[in-house]
């Protein structure tokens, strides 16, 4: 039994799916897929955990407080910049899933090349911009530091981070195409690796008394180089098929892919702004000293939303796959096994912390940050909600259904601000999340469930006239024998 298994995920590895498999080994391969996809990420999620702590305790030791203040900025940029790449790494997962589904190749090798290629425009635009005001900028006044080393560190800190990312920039192909090929877990193998390579890097830097620039290098740099020989491993043994080559650019594919990677964008940007201005709005309410109240507990309950994310997301390469191959029962079927167990799960867990949570943060945090029940209750109504919203949001982009989310994105981020400066003033900390909840169900959960309803009614009629045409065929076959 084991070496079956092994010999299956062996062919996993170095096979893509045929679309003259059958529909029961389709189903268990991507679902299997998924699976693996989401422990990996598990996985990796542990490693970068334990990264974390490690390298906080030996950099905060080895560089003083002023120098790791500056290395804090530049690791913590590396989120600020991924929307650099405008939704291309979303739109190329969406294209290549649904090339792959109908085994159209060349379409998919001009997705991967044109979005390769205006990645690679993208990096070099940031890098002549960068070039371009260097000499303009005091990088010891962007990062207030005063002492004669962290002055002179500055810029080559600076330098050095956006060597890594120009480079990073066109690597994320790789990472699309993995997860539109539903080999999200090899990336992320792959991806743990440069994480446990940059720990170990990191410490023979310090041993050898490197400077910050050479750490960042230490740092970024094994991360960049695993995604490169994954990359080599993808185009060059696994799917050479599918290797990137200037002649398969395609204008017209690069287009498409901006328009459909833009509307992740707008949707990804909406998100993000919606979420961070809730600290904002507290501190510039009630005071810096009342943002921890609220970020500590929020921080637990999105660990709830962490570990359904890594499900959720699992399964949108496999509903692109799946309706491109029209296999439009299995894409109602695995979306509603997701949604309700996802949705049981979040709401046992959010039960648990409504009424525990106050002590898991008297562990954790000490008796510094109390958290009301009414708080906690409220927090755990906004979590629901987005656990809800989650797998229909993945359902959605596996169908290309990105409009009606540009839509409610844009105006949630919008309706979110307002709601929570007015109901903080009137409540104090619980009326950020109670602004938040209101704008979630009136402005996401109402028009995206008309939407989903929708999706999943077509996909039904879809299924019902499937077997009205393989009833036909077999009353047809059933005539000729008679």
């Amino acid at each position: 039994m084991p070496s079956k298994a092994l010999s299956q995920l062996k062919a996993m590895a170095t096979t893509s799916r045929s679309p003259s498999e059958g529909g029961e080994n389709r189903s268990r391969d991507r679902y299997l897929r998924a699976a693996l996809t989401a422990g990996a990420s598990a996985v990796s999620k542990v490693i970068s955990f334990v990264t974390t702590i490690l390298t906080v305790r030996w950099t905060l030791h080895y560089l003083g407080a002023e120098r790791y203040g500056m290395w804090i900025t530049i690791t913590s940029v590396v989120l600020l910049l991924i929307f650099s790449d405008l939704g291309m790494g979303n739109g190329l997962i969406k294209a290549v899933a649904d090339s792959m589904g109908r085994n159209d190749v060349r379409e998919a090798r001009e997705a991967i090349t044109s979005a390769f290629v205006m990645l690679i425009g993208i990096a070099l635009l940031l890098a002549l911009l960068a070039i371009a005001i260097y000499p303009f900028v005091d990088t010891s006044r962007l990062f207030n530091v005063h002492s004669a080393l962290a002055v002179r560190e500055s810029g080559p800190a600076i330098l050095a981070f956006l060597l890594y990312y120009v480079f990073s920039l066109p690597l994320g192909v790789v990472f699309a195409v993995e997860n539109a090929l539903q080999r999200g877990y090899v990336f992320t193998l792959w991806n743990s690796a440069g994480t446990i390579a940059s720990l170990g890097a990191l410490v023979i830097a310090m041993q050898m008394q490197a400077g910050l620039p050479i750490l960042v290098l230490c740092f970024f740099g094994p991360l960049l180089l695993t995604t490169a020989f994954n990359g080599g491993v993808l185009f060059g043994i696994v799917h050479p098929e599918l290797r990137p080559t200037f002649s398969a650019f395609s204008a017209h594919t690069t287009s498409r892919l901006f328009r459909v990677g833009f509307q992740f964008f707008l949707i990804q940007i909406s998100i993000a702004v919606g979420m961070q201005t809730d600290n904002i709005v507290i501190a510039q309410i009630l005071g810096a000293s009342a943002v921890a109240a609220y970020a500590v507990p929020a921080r637990m309950f999105n660990m709830i939303l962490g570990v359904l994310a890594l499900v959720s997301g699992s399964m949108w390469p496999a509903y692109a796959d799946a309706f491109s191959r029209s296999d439009t029962a299995w894409i109602r079927k695995s979306f509603l096994r997701v949604a309700v167990l996802g949705g049981v799960v979040t709401a046992l867990a959010t039960i648990f912390l409504v009424f525990f949570g106050h002590r898991i943060l008297m562990l954790w945090v000490g008796p510094q940050i109390q958290a009301s029940r009414p708080l906690l209750t409220v927090f755990g109504l906004q979590c629901i909600l987005y656990a809800y919203l989650q797998p229909i949001s993945f359902l959605l982009n596996g169908l290309g259904k990105l409009r009606i989310q540009v839509i409610c994105s844009l105006t949630m981020a919008v309706v979110n601000l307002g709601l929570s400066i007015m109901f903080v003033k009137l409540y104090g900390i619980i009326g950020v999340v109670m602004g938040t909840s209101v704008a979630l169900l009136t402005v996401e959960v109402v028009p995206l469930t008309f939407a989903m309803r929708h999706v999943l009614r077509q996909l039904n009629h879809a299924v019902q006239k499937d077997d009205l045409i393989n009833a036909e065929l077999q009353i047809e076959r059933s005539d000729a024998v008679l």
